[in-house]
């Protein structure tokens, strides 16, 4: 089977921005992408494919840009500064990514298949801020680092959720701000 176009993967992800999970239909996709819904079932016969499709395409983006933002920083803990504000929706250019990735999240509670998704996408996140910390932080034993990880992306989900769910409430200024703070006692030495 042909890998879909980029153009009805931008589709999925804008409809699933603008509907949630409960507005995506094939039939929706197909008449968004101005094809056939044969076209579209073609690559996601379900509505859980569309789902993993659009995850699938938002995570590749994020990755991308997160690694970008890492190797551009010039230390460790820079790096890890860089990351952990690129998990947290500023503007509204990267609502569409974190509108995905909660129907994502909210999926996963109920279907099986998609938790497992959710779980291996999640765990490679929380690995990848553990290997930032240890290069930040050498002095902290292997497991503060896994367990001060997983608190930081806790924290990361949590403001990236209010900033889509509460944006009145968590501005991206006090998100960022909140961010900084929790980085500046991870970081310091005996923080």
């Amino acid at each position: 089977m042909p890998a879909p176009s980029e153009d009805l993967l931008d589709v999925v992800v804008a409809l699933l921005a603008e509907q949630g999970f409960e507005g995506l239909s094939i039939r929706r996709v197909a008449a968004r992408a101005g094809v056939s819904i044969g076209a579209v079932q073609h690559h996601f016969p379900t509505k859980d494919a569309l789902l993993a499709a659009a995850m699938r395409r938002v995570d590749e983006q994020v990755s991308a840009q997160l690694a970008q933002r890492a190797q551009q920083a010039p230390t460790p803990g820079e790096a890890l500064r860089a990351v952990a504000a690129g998990l947290v929706p500023a503007g509204p250019e990267e609502r569409p990514a974190a509108v995905v990735w909660l129907a994502h999240v909210a999926r996963a509670a109920v279907h099986e298949p998609t938790a497992l998704a959710y779980r291996t996408a999640w765990q490679r996140v929380e690995d990848a801020l553990a290997r930032l910390l240890a290069a930040a932080r050498p002095d902290l034993p292997p497991q503060r680092v896994g367990d001060e990880a997983a608190a930081l992306l806790a924290l990361l989900d949590g403001l990236a959720t209010a900033r889509v769910a509460e944006p009145g409430r968590v501005s991206a200024e006090r998100a960022h701000r909140l961010v900084r703070r929790h980085l500046d006692e991870l970081l310091s030495p005996g923080g």
